[in-house]
């Protein structure tokens, strides 16, 4: 059963049952909700407890909690997290409303190092005059970490807003990954947002490790803690030289 409340879908009876778990991180200890083998959101810094009630005012019910993750779960999540390779498990966003479920899976074909516009978002998804609404999606994602809402900016190269930390965190997030936001406002790469903004000299570069963790901002705000750490291989380093 479904129950409509602050603009996402709460949900009371569903299977299979909602669980967390946690995980150690080099970070923190990170805890995620999922159902099944689909993670439904993640919060780092908060106790047992805490993540508990997070997951009651998303979903309307507490999560029971498990010992440990399931063990393809924690490797894809740990994988992601030390950048050794993008998440590709499942996710659940059934407690979204249809549009928003449209724009955060659009989003996660987002490559590193690229930014896309809301607009693009919204033409993408087929609802081209869309582009506030895109906007509000992206401020409830509750799974940020898997679903890199930093990657979208606006048409005319201004980053716009963010719900991890603001736009400070945001232009971080982007320049770690490789865009190059000096000229991301310049008149001739403009164009280049609906098609993807490249690294800084047109080549791949290794892949970094960008873990982000948000507050909700249909929830109490949780600590953000933005955690960047870069792997450079001996092909990154010829490609800088």
């Amino acid at each position: 059963m479904l129950k409509r409340y602050s603009g996402t879908l709460r949900c009371k009876r569903m299977s299979p049952p909602l669980r967390y778990a946690s995980v150690s991180t080099p970070l923190k200890r990170l805890y995620v909700a999922y159902r099944g083998k689909a993670v439904c959101c993640v919060a780092l810094g908060s106790d047992g407890r805490g993540f508990e009630r997070v997951c009651e005012r998303l979903f309307g019910i507490r999560p029971l909690r498990d010992p440990r993750l399931p063990g393809d779960m924690a490797k894809q999540v740990l994988d992601h997290l030390t950048g050794r390779r993008r998440f590709s498990g499942r996710i659940n966003l059934s407690c979204l409303t249809p549009f928003q479920q449209r724009v955060l899976r659009k989003i996660r074909t987002i490559p590193t190092g690229q930014v896309r516009s809301y607009q693009w978002v919204a033409k993408e998804i087929g609802a081209v005059r869309a582009a506030r609404a895109v906007g509000t999606a992206l401020a409830k994602n509750p799974i940020p970490l898997l679903i890199p809402c930093h990657r979208v900016v606006r048409s005319d190269g201004r980053l716009g807003e963010y719900s991890g930390g603001g736009p400070s965190v945001k232009a971080k997030l982007l320049a770690f990954e490789g865009v190059d936001l000096e000229n991301l406002t310049r008149l001739r790469i403009r164009r280049e947002i609906a098609i993807g903004h490249r690294r800084k000299g047109g080549t791949d570069r290794p892949m970094s490790s960008v873990a982000v963790f948000c507050s909700l901002t249909a929830l109490r705000p949780l600590a953000i803690v933005v955690a960047l750490s870069r792997r450079r291989s001996s092909v990154g380093r010829a490609a800088d030289s």
